[in-house]
C-alpha cells in the first residue's frame, strides 16, 4: 500500500529544550484542513475548512465549515486534545457527530499540527497550521512543491492526485502551473495539464484564497486539480494547505529544499489518505489510512524505519513497522517505480528538511503522503528522551505500541555514573536505578549514563485506551516521565547489527549463526530472537529465565513469512533459560529464493484481525 534503526548515537545527540511538549504548548488559532472517508455503513467523504482554537489547556474550539454527502457537515463546536512530552497528540474528532473518534498525531518542530483517526470508521488526514498575525501575499513567495487528493464530488471511483512544481511570486500571482498527476477517469496515465494565470491571495491571519482555473480544452471529469481554494499559509511561508470549501480534496505546498542530498535527518511525524487498488476485485482493496512516525537515517543509505497505526476500510486497525529507503535525485524527489519499470509513486522533501509530501502515480493507489519533522529534545538531571523509548529487536519510532514482556531500551542522560548488566533473573534495581512501567518496576538488564535495558512486567496493562508510562528512577532523584501507547504484542527481531535492520539473530539446530557463508535452507528449522510477543501461557516474571519443561508459549497467534512464503512455526514463546527474550523456532518453506530474504512477523490477538505486522529483518538462505 504506502511506499513501503536507529543508533543510540542519534537518539542521544539532540540539542536541549526549554521545555517538553505538553498541552500548553498548544495554544492559539490555527487554521486547519480536513479531508476524510467515513467507512460505516458505506464509504463517505468528509472535509472541513475553518479554525481551530487550543485553549493550552486541553480543550479547543471549532469554527468553520464542512461537506459530507453534499450536505452541510454537521461539527461539534468543541473538543478536548492531550499532548505528550513526545510531541505525540490526540484529540477528539469534531467531524464525527458522534464524537466517538479520536485522532492521533503529532505537534512538529513548527508547530504544524498533523493526525490521523485510527481505531475507528474514520479515515482520514487532520492538518492545522498555527494563524498568522501579519501575514501578506509577500509570505507565499518562491519555488514550492504541491501534493493533492481529491475525490471528484465524493466518490471513490472518480479518485485523482498529483504532485507538481509551482512558483508564487509574492504578490498574489502563480503564473501557469503545469499540474502533473493522474486519475481513475484518465486509467492512470500520467498526464500534464495548464492551469493558466494561477493567483492566490493571504489575509493577516494566514488565510486566503488559491485560485487555479481549469485548464483549457480538457473535460471537466479528466481535470487533475482546479478551481477555488480555500488556503492557509504557515507564518514562516514554508508550508501551505487547501482545499475546496465544497468538494472533497486537500492540497499541501511544501517551500523546495536548498538542500537536496540530504533533505531528511532524524525523526518525523507521518501519515497518509489512500485509495488502494479501487475499481478491483483485489481483497485488499479499499480507503487506508494511517499516522506514526519515521526515522530518517542518511549516513545509511537514505534508511528510513517506519512505524504506521494503520487504518484499513473495515477492518481492525494495526501496527506497521518496516524499514525502506529514500534517496533523493539531486532536485530533491524521490520517484518509486513498479516491477515493469513504471512509476507508482512520487515524493518531494522541503521546507530546510522540515516536511516531505507524496503522491500516487498510477491507477494502483491514489495518495496523499505527509512528513513533518518531530521537535528534538534534551533535558538536565536524569532525563529520559520522550522519543527515545524504544523495542530493543525492532528500535521503531516511538509511535509504535508497547507490550507485557517486550524488552526496551531507553536513551536519555544522568542514569547513573558507571555501565552494569546483570544475569537472568534481572533484577529490579541495578547500580541504584529502577525503571518503572505504569508504576511498577520493571527488571533491568542493563544500566548505563545514557542507556537502559528492562523488560516490561506481565502485569502492565495492554489497555490501548489507558497509556503506558515509563519513569527513571536513581536514588531520589526521579526523570520526566514519558507517554506511549500500549498494545497485546509489538514483536521486533533481534538483528546483528543490534539496530533493528539486516540480518536477524537466527541459529540453526547447533546454535551456530545463520549467515551469507552458513545459510538456512528450504526445510531446515531454525532459531529466531525476537522481543515483544505479549503474554505467556505460564505464569513468569518478566526478566526471569523462560522455562523449559513445560515451555512457556506466547497467548497470541503468530504468523512469519519468509520471503513472501508463509512458514510454520514449531514453538514460539519464552527462549528457555534466557531472561527477556522470546523466541520462534520456524521451518523455511520451499521455493523461497536464495540469497538474502525479508521475515514478516504478524500477531493477532483474536486470530481474525492483525495486532501487528512487522517486516524489518532479513534472513539468508541458501540452496
Amino acid at each position: 500500500m504506502l511506499r513501503h534503526l536507529v543508533s543510540a548515537a542519534l537518539l542521544c545527540a539532540v540539542p536541549a529544550l526549554a521545555q517538553l511538549p505538553d498541552k500548553t504548548s498548544l495554544k492559539g488559532i490555527y487554521n486547519v484542513r480536513y479531508l476524510g472517508v467515513n467507512t460505516d455503513p458505506a464509504d463517505t467523504a468528509v472535509s472541513f475548512s475553518g479554525t481551530f482554537t487550543f485553549d493550552g489547556n486541553g480543550g479547543f474550539t471549532v469554527t468553520g465549515t464542512g461537506v459530507t454527502a453534499g450536505a452541510a457537515l454537521k461539527v461539534q463546536p468543541s473538543g478536548t486534545y492531550t499532548v505528550f512530552s513526545s510531541g505525540a497528540i490526540s484529540l477528539t474528532n469534531p467531524f464525527d457527530p458522534t464524537t466517538a473518534t479520536t485522532i492521533y498525531g503529532g505537534l512538529g518542530a513548527t508547530g504544524v499540527l498533523y493526525g490521523s483517526s485510527t481505531d475507528t470508521f474514520y479515515c482520514d488526514i487532520f492538518m492545522a497550521i498555527p494563524a498568522a498575525t501579519n501575514a501578506t501575499n509577500a509570505s507565499l513567495k518562491g519555488s514550492y512543491r504541491v501534493a493533492s487528493l481529491e475525490f471528484l464530488n465524493g466518490s471513490f471511483s472518480a479518485s485523482r492526485d498529483a504532485l507538481f512544481n509551482m512558483t508564487a511570486d509574492g504578490s498574489g500571482g502563480l503564473g501557469n502551473v503545469a499540474i502533473t498527476g493522474t486519475a481513475q477517469s484518465l486509467n492512470g496515465t500520467a498526464t500534464t495539464q495548464t492551469s493558466a494565470a494561477a493567483t492566490y491571495s493571504v489575509t493577516p491571519t494566514g488565510s486566503g484564497t488559491l485560485t487555479l482555473p481549469a485548464p483549457n480544452g480538457v473535460a471537466a471529469g479528466n481535470v487533475l486539480l482546479s478551481g477555488s481554494k480555500v488556503l492557509a499559509v504557515s507564518p514562516d511561508g514554508s508550508l501551505f494547505i487547501a482545499g475546496s470549501s465544497t468538494g472533497y480534496d486537500m492540497v499541501i505546498g511544501i517551500q523546495a529544499n536548498s538542500n537536496t542530498t540530504t533533505p531528511l535527518n532524524g525523526l518525523y511525524f507521518s501519515g497518509y489518505l489512500q485509495n488502494f487498488l479501487p475499481g478491483t476485485n483485489d481483497p485488499s482493496a479499499g480507503i487506508y489510512a494511517g499516522e506514526g512516525a519515521v526515522n530518517e537515517i542518511p549516513s545509511i543509505g537514505g534508511l528510513e524505519i517506519i512505524h504506521q497505526r494503520t487504518n484499513p476500510d473495515g477492518f481492525a486497525s494495526y501496527d506497521q513497522i518496516y524499514d525502506d529507503t529514500f534517496v533523493f535525485q539531486s532536485d530533491g524527489t524521490v520517484t518509486y517505480h513498479n516491477s515493469d519499470g513504471t512509476p507508482n509513486s512520487y515524493y518531494a522533501a522541503g521546507g530546510n528538511g522540515n516536511y516531505a509530501i507524496g503522491a500516487g502515480a498510477d491507477n494502483s493507489s491514489y495518495i496523499l503522503v505527509f512528513y513533518m519533522k518531530a521537535p528534538t529534545m534534551n533535558g538536565s538531571g536524569v532525563f529520559l528522551n520522550p522519543q527515545g523509548v524504544v523495542n530493543a529487536g525492532s528500535f521503531a519510532p516511538f509511535t509504535a505500541q508497547y507490550s507485557p514482556g517486550e524488552t526496551i531500551t531507553l536513551f536519555g542522560s544522568g542514569f547513573t555514573s558507571t555501565t552494569t548488566s546483570a544475569s537472568a533473573p534481572f533484577p529490579t534495581t541495578l547500580g541504584g536505578v529502577q525503571v518503572k512501567v505504569s508504576g511498577t518496576p520493571a527488571a533491568i538488564y542493563s544500566v548505563s549514563p545514557t542507556q537502559i535495558s528492562a523488560v516490561i512486567p506481565y502485569s502492565v496493562s495492554s489497555d490501548p485506551t489507558v497509556p503506558i508510562t515509563f519513569q527513571v528512577i536513581n536514588g531520589s532523584n526521579a526523570s520526566n516521565i514519558v507517554n506511549g501507547y500500549a498494545g497485546a504484542t509489538s514483536p521486533g527481531a533481534f538483528t546483528v547489527g543490534a539496530n533493528g535492520i539486516s540480518d536477524g539473530a537466527i541459529t540453526h539446530a547447533d546454535g551456530s549463526l545463520v549467515t551469507a557463508s552458513s545459510p538456512a535452507k528450504a526445510g531446515e528449522t531454525v532459531a529466531l530472537y525476537v522481543s515483544g510477543l505479549g503474554a505467556v501461557d505460564k505464569t513468569v516474571t518478566a526478566g526471569a529465565p523462560g522455562p523449559s519443561n513445560p515451555l512457556a508459549n506466547m497467548s497470541a497467534f503468530l504468523f512469519v513469512y519468509v520471503g513472501g512464503q508463509q512458514a510454520t512455526a514449531q514453538f514460539a514463546g519464552l527462549a528457555p533459560t534466557l531472561g527477556g527474550l522470546y523466541q520462534i523456532n520456524l521451518t523455511i518453506p520451499s521455493g523461497v529464493p536464495t540469497g538474502s530474504q525479508s521475515i514478516e512477523i504478524l500477531t493477532s490477538v483474536d486470530n481474525s484481525s492483525i495486532d501487528v505486522d512487522n517486516a524489518e529483518a532479513t534472513i539468508q538462505i541458501g540452496k
